[in-house]
């Protein structure tokens, strides 16, 4: 699936830069900026707490529009590092990976270990300017890509459990730690609009500001469904996953444009043309 959806991003984005880098007046500009990344869920209650992120990227802008591409990275930290608990229904321990029987201790107590969310955004920006003046441009826009997210979480049991797992029979078995991993990495699509606010420093170089809101969809990828059709709960190793994770962007940064706006190009011109004809007035006087 992922390979599919990468092609046709790749399409999409070449296109549309063919499209207007073609154009004689188009120019290539680049971008960075950093941003706080605010966590949000319907719930209220997303997990994690903000952080500061980064971005780079480039992009053509040509008359009204701007299009390009931008990679970044964040990494949210979780609000408890650690949490206790005690009862586990239906789980499996790393060394129950080959095994296909499911584990049940309704008096085991477990500490739960969570990691950072890593986030890297891979976004297709495309603006439209509505105002455009010598100093300040304002736009609207839209970000379109997917995030790839990583992150970990472990549940580690108080007591060692029985190496080799089985109900029906009562003789003690060999004692193992009790350990449930989850080192996964997952794939999302990714919207986000967005608003921009560019103050022009010099003839090259802007103060650039975009708040943005990012709306994601459940994991791309396929894999095990951690929920049971009866809505118990399965705790298997990389089954743990975080849900639906939505964001506010709120970003300040630089952007460097290569070359002149044709705009800019015309005055230039006019400044040089006029310091020559002054040049050739006083030869002549």
């Amino acid at each position: 699936m992922m390979p599919k959806f990468k092609n046709k991003l790749k399409v999409v984005l070449v296109t549309a830069i063919l499209c207007i880098g073609v154009v004689g007046k188009a120019q290539f500009k680049l971008m960075a900026t950093q941003s706080l990344e605010i966590p949000i869920t319907p719930e209220g209650n997303p997990g994690y707490k903000p952080t500061l992120g980064i971005k780079v990227g480039g992009f053509y802008e040509w008359k009204k529009i701007s299009l390009g591409l931008s990679v970044g990275y964040h990494s949210f930290p979780p609000n408890e590092k650690t949490s206790k608990g005690k009862g586990l229904t239906l789980f499996r321990l790393d060394s129950d990976l080959k095994s296909s029987k499911n584990r049940s201790c309704s008096s085991c107590e477990y500490t739960e270990e969570f990691g950072n969310l890593t986030v890297i955004p891979i976004l297709i920006e495309g603006n439209l300017y509505f105002v455009k003046t010598d100093k300040i441009k304002l736009s609207m826009g839209l970000n379109l890509g997917v995030r790839i997210y990583s992150f970990s979480h472990v549940i580690r049991l108080k007591d060692p459990v029985e190496k080799n797992y089985n109900s029906n029979s009562p003789a003690q078995q060999d004692m193992i730690e009790g350990v449930i991993t989850t080192n996964k990495t997952d794939t999302r699509f990714n919207v986000s609009p967005k608003i921009a606010i560019e103050y022009l420093l010099t003839d090259k170089i802007s103060l650039y500001f975009e708040p943005a809101i990012n709306l994601v969809k459940k994991e791309l990828n396929l894999s095990e469904d951690p929920f049971s059709s009866n809505n118990i709960v399965k705790f298997y190793p990389n089954s743990y996953t975080i849900d639906q994770l939505f964001s506010a962007s709120l970003g300040v940064g630089i952007i460097y444009t290569l070359g002149y706006s044709a705009k800019v190009t015309q005055r230039k011109e006019a400044e040089k043309k006029q310091i020559e004809s002054g040049k050739i007035e006083w030869i002549e006087n």
